[in-house]
């Protein structure tokens, strides 16, 4: 994250929520989520919110927020990948296809299309 602060290049961008100075909430947007499909980017990562702050939509919020960014840079789709099924398909998200981790372990890949926005 350091590192992302003192770069010249659109990515890697991290995105944290607070709430009264504490951290609630994260996502990040990178080139590239350790899985096979290197040809695809960028990529969600990260994205996380505390379990005492859940159900208020801020995962949406911060997805929006994420999108809205990538569209600016100049990409026309957004990727993720995830084991999680039927929570990012209500953002937009599509399912793909498989991909795979350098250990062996595979996770779905979902593509969000920015064109629309």
């Amino acid at each position: 994250m350091t590192h992302s602060l003192k770069t010249n290049s659109c990515l890697p961008i991290w995105y944290l929520l607070e709430n009264e100075g504490g951290i609630i909430g994260c996502a990040g947007l990178i080139t590239n989520d350790f899985i096979s499909r290197i040809d695809l980017c960028p990529w969600v990562c990260a994205l996380y919110i505390e379990e005492d702050y859940r159900g208020k939509s801020l995962g949406e919020k911060l997805l929006l927020k994420l999108k809205e960014d990538t569209k600016i840079v100049g990409f026309d789709n957004l990727y993720l990948c995830t084991d999680h099924v039927g929570y990012y398909e209500k953002y937009g998200f599509v399912y793909i296809s498989d991909g795979y981790h350098p250990r062996g372990s595979s996770s779905r890949i979902y593509k969000a299309n920015l064109i629309k926005l």
